[in-house]
């Protein structure tokens, strides 16, 4: 069997999907108050709870909790910034207030900007409980990246992600760009994962062009 063909297979692999119950979540001081503010949301009587952060910082993660902890007494929508027309975004917050439900929204960036200059749904979405999460400190995107090898089933200890951290972007989705690319390559190349293949992945992650 020839490297191509190594390589063509290890593309087409699926990695296991990764875990988000409370207990993976990982906890710095960057998003400490995330769980604690969910937990008061869940307590009280306000309709409307909003995440937002960065790609990959644990909005997704959040929401997962609050559905299999809550149920269907709470309505979840994810990617609430990415939709074309803000108006479906609003009716949706309209219908959940008339039914007497309550929703967790969780996108990127600012959630004023959600609303594309849609009045009555910026001032919802400024009213509204509110998670912010940041891009994080250098122990959390050591302890991130090493939950997203453990997600892949693959074995390194903290020695190869304080050597990643030091060299990644402090992104959680430069965490994940690396991890993914570090599977490949042990899989496409027969290599173990180790600090010499985590420099050659972290090399060839910093050599492609970025997105215009």
């Amino acid at each position: 069997m020839t490297a191509a063909a190594v390589r063509q297979i290890a593309l087409g692999l699926e990695p296991p999907a990764p875990s988000r119950s409370r207990s993976d979540f990982v906890v710095s001081s960057t998003n400490e108050h995330a769980l604690a503010t969910l937990d008061r949301w869940r307590a009280s009587a306000d309709p409307l709870l909003v995440v937002a952060g960065p790609p990959a910082s644990g909005k997704s993660h959040l929401l997962q909790i609050l559905a299999d902890e809550a149920g269907s007494s709470v309505v979840i929508l994810d990617d609430a910034d990415q939709g074309d027309d803000p108006r479906v975004l609003l009716s949706l917050i309209e219908e959940a207030r008339e039914k007497g439900e309550r929703l967790a929204l969780a996108g990127r960036g600012d959630p004023a900007d959600w609303a594309q200059g849609l009045r009555d749904l910026r001032s919802r979405l400024t009213a509204a409980a509110r998670i912010d999460l940041v891009e994080p400190d250098d122990a959390l995107l050591q302890a991130v990246i090493l939950k997203l090898l453990k997600d892949r089933q693959l074995r390194a200890g903290p020695e190869l992600a304080a050597y990643a951290a030091a060299r990644l972007p402090r992104t959680c989705a430069a965490a994940g760009a690396f991890v993914a690319a570090l599977d490949e390559a042990s899989i496409a190349l027969g290599a173990p994962i180790g600090l010499k293949l985590a420099g050659a992945v972290i090399a060839n992650l910093s050599e492609e062009p970025r997105p215009a």
